[in-house]
């Protein structure tokens, strides 16, 4: 279970996020959902401690994150974005596994794990060999979720990742997510723009404006029958 409570954080004199309270429930999809500059990203980046809050908490299983040390939070809490970040003069195959040795995995572990979840996101062994250039956009976004699970992670970040390639391929990462999320019961926090997305993903859909100020939380059968707002319906193509 994640929890925020009363984060805020400023940039000089501007404020991105304000006394945002919310908790995202253990082994559920928790989606984020606003306009851009409504602090989404903020938020998420706060879990990891890629942004420190200037007031407020979050929490980790009842635990202050403030408390952690900054690199093993990190290397628990797997992270995907929409720039995929592989290493181009790396294999598939090693992109994952270097992760995986970095965890703390030996060489067989790692190389294990990396197989498993590399079938897992779907991508075959004719593949593993492959340097990120060779791959599709769908492909390296596949082999961005195989690697932030490879550190073996309750918990995984995900901000706009599907965001840059085609709706068809789109929709299949989607589908891969659910099911992959159900069958590791993985707590996950995403960011979208996307309201396709987030009504498709969320088990707890969130609707921020701008501060990050919570217009409406619930689930998106809840959120599309009876939205609370002009902005949510309007930002839900109601």
């Amino acid at each position: 279970m994640i929890e925020f409570r009363d984060v805020s954080k400023t940039y000089g004199q501007d404020l991105a996020v304000a006394d945002f309270s919310l908790t995202a429930p253990s082994g559920k999809i928790t989606v984020l959902m606003g306009l851009s500059g409504s602090g989404k990203t903020t938020l998420l980046r706060t879990v990891n401690k890629l942004v420190q809050p200037t007031s407020g908490s979050v929490l980790i299983d009842g635990n202050e994150i403030a408390d952690l040390d900054s690199v093993v939070l990190r290397r628990s809490i797997g992270y995907v974005m929409q720039e995929v970040g592989l290493l181009p003069h790396k294999s598939v195959l090693d992109n994952v596994t270097l992760i995986a040795n970095i965890a703390g995995q030996t060489k067989d572990e790692a190389l294990r794990n990396a197989l498993e979840l590399l079938e897992l996101v779907g991508i075959g062994s004719s593949f593993h060999d492959r340097f990120p250039g060779q791959l599709s956009g769908g492909q390296q976004q596949r082999v961005g979720v195989a690697r932030a699970l490879a550190i073996r992670p309750n918990i995984l970040l995900m901000d706009e990742p599907f965001g840059a390639v085609d709706p068809i391929v789109r929709e299949e990462l989607q589908d891969e997510l659910i099911r992959i999320q159900r069958q590791l019961s993985l707590t996950i926090i995403l960011v979208t723009h996307d309201r396709y997305e987030a009504i498709k993903l969320a088990d707890q859909l969130v609707v921020l404006s701008q501060g990050a100020k919570i217009e409406q939380v619930g689930t998106p059968k809840e959120l599309t029958e009876k939205p609370a707002n002009k902005f949510v319906q309007k930002l839900l193509g109601l």
